[in-house]
Formats: C-alpha cells, sequence, structure tokens
C-alpha cells in the first residue's frame, strides 16, 4: 500500500483565529504549507504553485518592511491601500489561489459517495473560484490539468490512512475557510474585491 500524498495530521494548518485579526507571519507561513500541498499533485501544477508563490513573495516583502507596523493582516492591507494597491492585490490573487484549494479540499471531504476520481471536484472548485477572473487561455490550461489530478486514495489514501486523513481534514478546514472569509470580508471593506461571482 503507497502512502498518500498528503498527510494532514503533520500540517500545521490556519492558526485557530482567537484574536480579532490575523496574524501575518503566521497566515503567511499557513500559505506556505498549502503551495506544498499543491506540489505533492505533480509538476502540472506548476502555473498555480508559481503564482501563489509569487504572492505570498510579495505580501513577505511588505511585512519585512515593518514587522511591527504589519503585524496582523488586517493593518498592513488597510495602511497599504491608501498607498498603493500592491499588498492588496497580492492577498486578493493568493485568497483566490487558497479559496479554489479549500473548496477542492471541501469537495472531498463532503463526498458521501467517496468517488476516487477527483477531477469533477477540482473543476467544481475552480469553476466556483478562479474561473470568473480567468481569460480563455488559462481556462483552456486548467482544463488539461483537471486531467491530471492525483486519485482519491493517491491524495489521502485508502482504509485507516484515508479515515484518518479525513478526520484530519475535518479539523482542517474550518480554520482555514474562517480565514478565508475573514480576508474575504477585509478585501471588500478596502474596495479591493467588490466582484460577484
Amino acid at each position: 500500500m503507497s502512502t498518500p500524498h498528503i498527510q494532514f495530521k503533520a500540517l500545521k494548518g490556519f492558526p485557530p483565529a482567537t484574536k480579532d485579526k490575523i496574524e501575518t507571519e503566521a497566515f503567511l507561513e499557513s500559505a506556505k504549507e498549502i503551495v506544498t500541498v499543491i506540489e505533492s499533485f505533480g509538476k502540472l501544477f506548476t502555473p498555480v504553485i508559481s503564482d501563489m508563490n509569487g504572492n505570498i513573495t510579495k505580501l513577505t516583502k511588505v511585512y519585512n518592511m515593518d514587522k511591527i507596523k504589519y503585524v496582523y493582516l488586517e493593518d498592513m492591507i488597510i495602511l497599504n491601500v491608501k498607498v498603493d494597491n500592491f499588498a492588496a492585490d497580492a492577498l486578493l490573487w493568493l485568497k483566490r489561489g487558497l479559496q479554489l484549494i479549500c473548496t477542492f479540499f471541501e469537495n472531498i471531504f463532503y463526498d458521501a459517495q467517496a468517488t476516487d476520481a477527483l477531477k469533477i471536484h477540482l473543476q467544481n472548485a475552480y469553476e466556483r473560484t478562479l474561473k470568473p477572473y480567468h481569460g480563455f487561455l488559462v481556462q483552456g490550461t486548467i482544463k488539461i490539468i483537471y486531467n491530471w489530478v492525483p486519485t482519491r486514495s493517491q491524495l489521502i489514501g485508502t482504509g485507516e490512512a484515508h479515515d484518518e486523513n479525513l478526520q484530519e481534514l475535518g479539523k482542517f478546514l474550518p480554520t482555514m475557510r474562517s480565514h478565508l472569509n475573514r480576508i474575504d470580508a477585509l478585501l471588500k471593506q478596502c474596495n479591493v474585491d467588490n466582484a460577484k461571482v
């Protein structure tokens, strides 16, 4: 029996939202962790990985300018949006990439049939998150990627490994979704993301 690509219990995940604000450094570390998860999907996912890494790098650059002033993500965006949209734009695209992955994992988690072919779950997640913002060329590339997504058994295993992974995923998803919802609200509040999906 082969080892699943992802071991959710090994992931730190997003920090519990205990404060009113999201800690920038902790959020960026969690986002990097998601990128390493996507890397396990295979080389065809490189465009998604590069895009997300690029936005993490941009946000890290702004954070490193003043770690005290930007200790919280909300402060970094609100203070920067008055100067330029550099950080807000990077967060917007990173959020969209994270929403794709979160929705994909939610689709896997809530699939009562435990379908092994995950193409339909990725397709659904893409249509609900990123597709409205992509042109025909990118949409065409994504269609090719669908066909190369690992199966459920490859991604989260079979038997006990699968059950344990699913249990851990159940703990992982609500915190990730909660962070994304808060970021969504923040970007809308700053008039950065008022697009209707």
